[in-house]
C-alpha cells in the first residue's frame, strides 16, 4: 500500500508515496475512501509530493473516489503535485474543472474552511 491517512488536520489527508497503479491500488484505496466515509468524513485531500508517478487508471481511482465522496457532499482536493505527476492532470484536462489543487496539504486541509464544497443538486445525485 503506498499510502496513508494522515488525521492531523482539519480533514484527513491520504499520503501518496512512490508509484500509485490503479490497476494495483484500487480495491485498497477504494476501500480506505469507503471506510473514511462510514466514519463520517465527507471531505479529504489526496497529497502527491511523495508519489514518483501515477498512471491513467491511478487517475481513475481518484476521479471515482471524487464521484463517491461528490455524492456525499464532499469534496477531495490534491496537493503537492511535482512536475511529472502535475503533467498527467494538466494533459487530462482535471486541474480545476474537477480537482483543486494545493502546493501543501496543509494548504489543501485549510481550504475547506475557507471554500466547502459547494452543495449538490439532489437531482443530479440520483
Amino acid at each position: 500500500m503506498p499510502y496513508q491517512i494522515n488525521n492531523k488536520h482539519i480533514v484527513p489527508v491520504i499520503e501518496i508515496k512512490g508509484r500509485f497503479l490503479g490497476s494495483l491500488e484500487k480495491a485498497n484505496f477504494n476501500a480506505t475512501v469507503e471506510d473514511l466515509k462510514t466514519k463520517g468524513t465527507k471531505s479529504m485531500v489526496v497529497d502527491l509530493s511523495k508519489a514518483d508517478m501515477i498512471d491513467s487508471s491511478g487517475i481513475g481511482v481518484l476521479i471515482a473516489a471524487y464521484t463517491s465522496v461528490r455524492k456525499h457532499g464532499g469534496a477531495i482536493r490534491l496537493s503537492g503535485l511535482e512536475n511529472r505527476v502535475r503533467g498527467v492532470f494538466m494533459m487530462s484536462k482535471l486541474l480545476g474543472n474537477v480537482f483543486e489543487d494545493y502546493q501543501t496539504k496543509e494548504e489543501a486541509a485549510k481550504s475547506f474552511q475557507m471554500n466547502p464544497p459547494y452543495p449538490l443538486d439532489p437531482e443530479m445525485v440520483a
